[in-house]
């Protein structure tokens, strides 16, 4: 049995990687994967992504480490790392006035408060990262965070969480089919997900990967809905993916090997067009 999990897990690495034999341990692309929450925690999600990920590690050369505490989230610490990757992670930024109730809902602070808020001097030090040459990934709930922190929102693309309106089996879209993250899902692809609706298109920003049929959920109120896509921030690179709400959606190997090919391009171990496509 050890035999067989290990040879699917070299075919796992082989398709992450392109079909390229996997980098060696010494040249493992060092990822934190932050999966703190102070807003909803996707407690399902979470567990089998890690369990996925520790499973594979460096076998498609990757060194992942993990953490529940927003403390890890300093320059001493990321400069450890080549991608720093929000997985379903649910944080909130420090407020400048802590008694004033307005602001606390601007920031979308829990009810009972918090005692670890990531401050300024942590955003910076995320935003530094980035900006001077390594990666971000965000997968799901990654994007429904960090609410009154505009270096955040233009990292990703220029929109948050707004809602979930589907969450149900529906047709996601392939826009550029040569992309490595989604080059082996065909023309598209079905995924029973809790779709997120953002408050901002990330088109005029970003080189959309995939986006969502709208016909597949009967929604005629919307004409573009992106789910996966990258872009620049300074000189660093971001992969978004906007599923991964359920533990089964981790389970596929066709979704976990498009995450994996994202922290690839992330870390700029793949080559990508990131130039802004329009429709």
């Amino acid at each position: 049995m050890r035999m067989l999990i290990t040879a699917a897990l070299y075919v796992t690495a082989l398709a992450a990687c392109g079909g390229q034999a996997p980098n060696k341990p010494d040249h493992n692309i060092r990822v934190l994967v932050v999966t703190a929450t102070q807003g909803w925690r996707h407690t399902e999600p979470i567990n089998v992504s890690k369990e996925r990920l520790k499973a594979l590690d460096t076998l498609a050369g990757f060194r992942f480490e993990f953490t529940e505490d927003p403390a890890a989230l300093n320059a001493k610490n990321l400069s450890q790392f080549d991608v720093l990757f929000l997985n379903n992670s649910t944080l909130r930024i420090a407020p400048t006035d802590a008694k004033d109730s307005a602001s606390l809902a601007a920031l979308r602070w829990p009810p009972k408060g918090l005692t670890n808020a990531v401050d300024r001097e942590q955003q910076e030090a995320i935003a530094s990262f980035v900006r001077e040459g390594k990666g971000l990934v965000v997968v799901h709930s990654g994007i429904d965070a960090f609410y009154g922190w505009p270096e955040y929102r233009e990292m990703v693309g220029g929109g948050l969480f707004q809602n979930h309106p589907f969450t149900r089996e529906a047709r996601v879209t392939i826009e550029d089919p040569k992309n490595p993250a989604v080059s082996h899902l065909g023309p598209s692809v079905n995924y029973k997900e809790e779709y997120y609706y953002l408050d901002r298109n990330p088109r005029a920003t970003s080189h959309v990967l995939a986006s969502l049929d709208l016909t597949s959920v009967g929604d005629t109120t919307r004409t573009d809905h992106p789910l996966m896509f990258i872009r620049r921030y300074g000189k660093g690179r971001v992969y978004v993916n906007l599923l991964g709400h359920f533990g089964d959606t981790w389970k596929r190997d066709d979704y976990f090997n498009s995450v994996l090919q994202g922290i690839r391009i992330a870390a700029g171990k793949l080559p990508a067009d990131f130039s802004v496509n329009s429709r």
